[in-house]
C-alpha cells in the first residue's frame, strides 16, 4: 500500500521592498499592499505597524474568521466575533512570543457546546496562523457569549 502524499498549497509569493528610510511595503501576488515599519524603540514612527502587531493580529484575525466560518457551517451565524490577542514576549533575543491568550467574545443566539467544540477545532486544527504559533508558544483561550 503506497502512503498519500500530502497535498500541497501554493501560497502567495510577497515581495518587501523600502519605500523610504525604516519604511516598508509588502506587496503580494494578490495585488494587495501591506505598510510596515519598525517599533519606535528600533527607531520607527509608531505610524504604521510593525511586524510583530502584524503577526499578533493575524493570529486574531485568523481565529475570528474561522470561527465565524465554522459556525456558519453548523448553522449558527454569530452577530458578532471579537479577539483580543494578550502575548508575552522573552526578555532575552530573539524575543520571541512565549504565550498568547485569545479571549474571544460572540454575540447572538449561539449553543454553547457547539461554540466550544468550534473554538476547539479552530484553535487546534482550522487557524493555521494561531497552530503555527502554539509551536513556540504556549496558547490558550478563553470565550464570552452574549446572547442577543
Amino acid at each position: 500500500m503506497q502512503e498519500k502524499t500530502p497535498e500541497i498549497i501554493k501560497q502567495p509569493a510577497v515581495i518587501v521592498s523600502s519605500v523610504g528610510d525604516l519604511k516598508f511595503v509588502a506587496a503580494t501576488d494578490t495585488g494587495n499592499k501591506i505598510f510596515f515599519e519598525p517599533s519606535i524603540a528600533l527607531g520607527g514612527s509608531g505610524k504604521t505597524p510593525n511586524p510583530m502587531e502584524y503577526y499578533i493580529a493575524a493570529i486574531g484575525g485568523c481565529v475570528a474568521i474561522k470561527t465565524r466560518i465554522d459556525l456558519a457551517a453548523r448553522g449558527t451565524v454569530p452577530e458578532s466575533v471579537t479577539v483580543r490577542v494578550e502575548c508575552t514576549r522573552s526578555g532575552t533575543l530573539p524575543q520571541i512570543l512565549t504565550a498568547i491568550h485569545l479571549k474571544i467574545f460572540l454575540t447572538g443566539k449561539l449553543d454553547e457546546a457547539g461554540v466550544a467544540a468550534v473554538l476547539n477545532d479552530v484553535m487546534t486544527l482550522h487557524c493555521p496562523v494561531a497552530v503555527m504559533a502554539a509551536a513556540s508558544a504556549k496558547v490558550t483561550w478563553e470565550y464570552t457569549i452574549e446572547n442577543s
